[in-house]
């Protein structure tokens, strides 16, 4: 009776190492899997083809005589990003458009958020003072740093001057951070974390 108890308790040890290797094993590459910031942009933004450059002409094409005045990527590493835009006709109307993010088809346009007179009169004027394009201001701001992806492009007022505010994803260290270019002279004004 003592050997089969023994050999029963030797029997047990094996099968408790033998499943809980491979538990354990798991278990490290997970974690290592997390602690790996996936310094590839291709890694993280795989699904990402279209980038911001094409997604501002794509996105501009659909509403005559366009200009962006807003541009954010949605769910960068998911499955199905898109690209979402905000483009004004020559009176200051939007118009949403998105845009699939892998293939560069448009998904859909619709009327975008109602602006009251004078926020559309605003609006005008700051695309009218606006020298620089939004595609120009983004590079400005990606060029700090090799592999940054540009998320978001965005028109606004800055002490009464036009400006643009671009959103710049650090693939290798995942900093977010914002940018605010000069939307006359193409100058970086400022730069701080997201």
């Amino acid at each position: 009776m003592g050997f089969l108890r023994h050999e029963g308790e030797r029997l047990w040890k094996r099968l408790v190492v033998v499943l809980c290797v491979p538990v354990v094993a798991l278990s490290l590459l997970v974690a290592c899997g997390r602690e790996d910031p996936l310094n590839e942009p291709a890694e993280r933004f795989g699904m990402v083809e279209v980038d911001y450059e094409r997604a501002i002409r794509l996105s501009a094409a659909e509403v005559t005589a366009g200009e962006l005045v807003a541009l954010d990527l949605k769910e960068p590493e998911s499955d199905s990003p898109e690209w979402e835009s905000r483009i004004a006709d020559q009176d200051g109307q939007l118009t949403t458009v998105r845009l699939d993010a892998t293939r560069g088809e448009v998904l859909g346009t619709s009327s975008g958020p109602d602006l009251t007179d004078s926020e559309r009169q605003e609006l005008v004027r700051l695309l009218e003072e606006a020298r620089i394009l939004p595609d120009e201001a983004a590079r400005e701001a990606a060029e700090t740093a090799e592999g940054d992806v540009v998320t978001a492009v965005e028109l606004q007022e800055r002490d009464g001057d036009p400006v643009w505010r671009v959103s710049v994803l650090g693939v290798a260290d995942e900093t977010a951070m914002v940018h605010v270019v000069d939307a006359r002279s193409g100058e970086v004004l400022d730069r701080s974390p997201a």
